[in-house]
């Protein structure tokens, strides 16, 4: 079992969420939100979040158990799913996670400016992130100046994605699930 896999008790074989349901209903919200309805509160969205963070940390220690052992075949594939977990995860966030927030916390300034922010920042992440798999996803035989930087790059992405995922659960989930529907 991986770093990661001990520090958050991850198991591998564990499933992923269910992403053509979640899409789905991320479907409805946009054209909810397109009538001016708002996004609605659900109270398992935090859970199905950090199911995703979950599902990330297990996906980033397979790939840094593939650069251990030296198994880059397998690295095209991992990188593919990390970046659809993530880009999965973000575009829930962003839509029903962020928008819901700011809806309800229009009149406080400096809650909507943090709230902003933080949005703003997991945006460049996942962007860097989705470079990063872009990157090393192509295919090809990974020569030893590729994996260095490999190496080097995915140190990067797990620092960047641990300090995020702790800081939205301790800071940013709360303000959520504080929320109680009138």
């Amino acid at each position: 079992m991986g770093f990661f896999s001990r520090l958050f008790g991850i198991e591998s074989s564990k499933p992923s969420p269910p992403v053509a349901a979640r899409a789905a209903q991320v479907r409805a919200d946009i054209q909810t939100q397109g009538r001016k309805v708002g996004i609605r509160f659900d109270p398992m969205l935090i859970g199905s979040l950090k199911e995703d963070h979950q599902t990330l940390f297990r996906l980033y220690g397979e790939l840094v158990q593939a650069k251990d052992s030296g198994n880059y075949a397998n690295v095209p594939k991992l990188l593919g799913e990390f970046k659809f977990a993530l880009q999965t995860h973000v575009m829930v966030e962003n839509v029903r996670f962020y928008v819901f927030l700011q809806q309800q916390l229009a009149g406080d300034a400096d809650t909507s400016a943090f709230i902003a922010d933080m949005r703003k920042q997991m945006d460049g992440i996942a962007r860097a992130a989705v470079k990063f798999a872009n990157t090393y996803a192509v295919g090809e035989p990974f020569t030893p100046e590729l994996a260095r930087g490999f190496s080097a790059d995915l140190a990067a992405i797990g620092d960047v994605l641990t300090k995020r995922v702790a800081m939205e659960e301790s800071r940013l989930y709360p303000l959520y699930s504080d929320y109680r529907p009138g």
